[in-house]
């Protein structure tokens, strides 16, 4: 018994050596990758952005006086494994790619298709599945210059901007069970810019949300403006991370009224559901929301509730009408991104079956019926 408890002793004092032989101050931690479309054809260049500890402080921005806090290095290769092995050849920590927040790919880049990116990925256990993915106007080496004024590192801008899911928050994961299945995804195309303004001497550069970007068989077809990505994000519920406060303004011009008003949606949700009928199966798409009126102006009344009725069914034909617009960009593109080919597979498998080998080109003129119901809970007050 004395040797059993000595032996266990042993053991749980060889879990106490470390938790691995290369020490933090040897590793390089990427926190982003930026892939664009090479000089020459067939080629890929890819960037990489990561802190530098020795100039990265609690609680200050990304720029200081000993200069930016983090470091992006650049190599051009035929492959993302030749070009990683290229920049790791520059460096004299060895990299690291766990702790990775975003991936930005290139407009060139995703036009010529992203099969090697997901496959990569796919391959590589040290990358999170979760990471955020999304596509740059231009050049993704552009984005990676981005000033971070609020944050520490452009990395973390773009991360919060999937986290705050005001349009997608689409992971490597979602393109991957996508592309599984033979369905469209979307992600956040972002723009960038400079502004007048300048940060210790540089001109701001400045990134944001611009829209949402289309993908079917792992290459982009086309993007969608801020107010149908907004829509389709409501549309897809949880596909696209499920759209966070979405706002919404009306005005209208009746019956000796003359005003606007803007609703706050603290509450949405969206319900789809597939029936097949003589013509082929018929897609319903039902959006329903809770909102709160932030804003009312009309010539008559300073009561929003006077006009309840109103500003519910402006609301319902506006909603209604861009979810409606957004799809059928979605049909042109030939992008699933509402994967409506998977739920017509669980719910009617036999129908599916009929129409798998040519779904991508039966969605392009596949009936798609939308329909909202919006309830007002709050009209606010006048002071």
């Amino acid at each position: 018994m004395k040797l059993l408890k000595l032996g266990l002793a042993l053991l749980l004092l060889l879990n106490l050596t470390g938790c691995s032989k290369i020490e933090l101050d040897q590793l390089t931690f990427i926190f982003g990758i930026y892939i664009d479309a090479g000089a020459e054809p067939g080629t890929v260049e890819l960037s990489i952005s990561s802190p530098l500890p020795n100039r990265l402080v609690s609680g200050t921005q990304s720029g200081t006086a000993q200069g930016k806090s983090y470091s992006t290095v650049t190599k051009t290769a035929h492959s993302i494994t030749d070009a990683i092995i290229m920049i790791q050849k520059d460096l004299s920590r060895r990299l690291e790619i766990s702790h990775i927040k975003a991936i930005v790919i290139g407009k060139e880049y995703a036009a010529n298709g992203i099969h090697e990116l997901l496959e990569w990925c796919k391959r590589q256990p040290e990358i999170p599945i979760g990471t955020y993915i999304m596509a740059a106007p231009g050049k993704a080496k552009e984005i990676a210059g981005l000033s971070a004024i609020f944050e520490q590192l452009p990395s973390q801008v773009l991360r919060n901007f999937s986290e705050l899911n005001l349009t997608y928050a689409t992971t490597i994961r979602d393109c991957l069970l996508a592309e599984s299945n033979n369905m469209g995804y979307a992600m956040n195309f972002l723009s960038f810019g400079e502004k007048e303004e300048k940060d210790q001497g540089e001109p701001v550069k400045w990134a944001g949300v611009q829209g949402v970007m289309l993908f079917s068989g792992m290459k982009m077809t086309g993007t969608l403006n801020s107010d149908e990505s907004r829509a389709l994000s409501w549309a897809a519920g949880d596909l696209s991370g499920h759209v966070t406060l979405p706002m919404y303004t009306v005005m209208w011009n009746e019956q000796e009224s003359k005003g606007k008003a803007s609703a706050l949606f603290y509450n949405n949700t969206v319900s789809r559901k597939v029936r097949i009928t003589a013509d082929g199966p018929v897609f319903y798409i039902k959006l329903k929301g809770k909102a709160s009126v932030t804003l009312f102006d009309d010539n008559n009344t300073d009561e929003a509730i006077d006009h309840s009725s109103l500003i519910r069914r402006k609301l319902e034909e506006r909603i209604t009408s861009e979810v409606k617009k957004a799809i059928e960009h979605t049909q042109e593109a030939g992008a699933d991104v509402l994967q409506l080919g998977m739920l017509l597979e669980w719910n009617h498998p036999r129908e599916w079956k009929k129409l798998k080998e040519r779904w991508n080109e039966y969605y392009t003129r596949a009936e798609i019926i939308v329909t909202t119901d919006i309830s007002i809970v709050d009209f606010g007050a006048s002071k």
